[in-house]
């Protein structure tokens, strides 16, 4: 059977397929059969075991689509294979990046404020080119626009990481529903495991 990476977690060794039959096949590291770690976008071959596992996986021949390319890239900007006590806010920026519409799971604090210092940093320095070039909002816009989604993505997680739905980024609507939101991101992990996964550190 064909599928597509869907995600894969280094620290737990595990990872999702979406197979080409639309249904969804979890899978651990020891099926990996492809030279260089499983990245999402990663165009697959894979057997189904009798439980409804992925096994026997390999990287399908003759395929390449843009969300790999852009993986590709990325992982020049990143070693994503490190630990993430050693990962610097560019680390954690990509790894955003590459679970640009990823809702599930959980991230913990690194993750979330690096990637939006990140994003600030950013922000300000395409303000900066729109002035110098007299493109306001042009730059700023688009990346506003790139950014919007996974921004939304990081900050369900970091809700999920607290026990928090992440619906509860709609507090953000009524301005002032911003500062339970922040202190809400700056909380700690919760230490047990719940239905959005297990402790992200």
């Amino acid at each position: 059977m064909k599928g597509s990476i869907l995600d894969f977690s280094i620290q737990t060794n595990t990872g999702i397929i979406s197979g080409d039959d639309q249904n969804r096949y979890n899978f651990t590291g020891a099926e990996w059969r492809g030279q260089r770690p499983p990245a999402r976008g990663d165009r697959v071959d894979f057997d189904v075991d009798n439980a409804g596992s992925a096994i026997q996986i390999f990287t399908a021949l003759g395929h390449s689509n843009p969300v790999q390319n852009i993986s590709n890239q990325l992982d020049k900007l990143s070693d994503q294979n490190k630990a993430e006590e050693q990962f610097n806010m560019i680390d954690w920026f990509v790894k955003c990046l590459k679970n640009y519409v990823v809702f599930e799971g959980r991230a913990r604090r690194k993750e979330f404020w690096f990637f939006y210092l990140a994003c600030i940093i950013l922000g300000v320095i395409t303000q900066i080119i729109d002035a110098v070039l007299d493109t306001e909002p042009l730059f700023n816009g688009v990346l506003n626009l790139a950014l919007l989604i996974p921004t939304l993505a990081a900050g369900a997680r970091r809700l999920h990481d607290t026990n928090r739905s992440g619906w509860w980024q709609l507090l953000i609507l009524t301005i002032i529903g911003i500062i339970p939101l922040i202190i809400w991101w700056a909380s700690d992990t919760k230490r047990e495991n719940n239905q959005w996964g297990q402790p992200a550190k």
